[in-house]
């Protein structure tokens, strides 16, 4: 028979922000606040002020000039060390998109730089940016 946990929220006995999840295999086990993913949105860099279509964790998304945006974070990270990817949602292979991540990145926001293939500062109307790491 299978069970069914229903809970608001989950506290580790040890460590309240640790949780153990054991693998697959049953031989490993993976903290389960380090996988999850911190902040994220979807964006249209093209439109006036840069709506978010989605996200979580994220306040707000500036558009400081052509191909360079600011994603704003709600809850900032713990360090500058937080890993970033970025996507292109056009689904176009010869966009070439690419996304830089800017030196100004602080803990309460991740700058990036939009790129076309020949290099040149170019907007995105279907950007995406995930952020993995420790929350402050």
């Amino acid at each position: 028979m299978a069970s069914q946990l229903k809970v608001d929220t989950l506290t580790g006995v040890t460590t309240a922000g640790s949780i153990d999840v054991t693998g697959e295999g049953n031989s490993t086990t993976t903290n389960l606040q380090q996988g999850l993913t911190k902040a994220w949105v979807t964006f249209d860099g093209t439109a006036t002020n840069t709506p978010r279509n989605d996200s979580l964790n994220v306040s707000s998304v500036d558009d400081d000039d052509t191909g360079d945006y600011g994603v704003n974070f709600n809850n900032p990270m713990g360090n500058i060390n937080y890993s970033s990817t970025f996507g292109d949602g056009e689904g176009n292979a010869t966009s070439g998109m690419r996304f830089l991540m800017d030196a100004g990145s602080t803990t309460s926001s991740q700058e990036i730089y939009g790129r076309n293939v020949s290099n040149s500062a170019a907007d995105c109307n279907a950007a995406s940016v995930t952020i993995h790491g420790d929350l402050a």
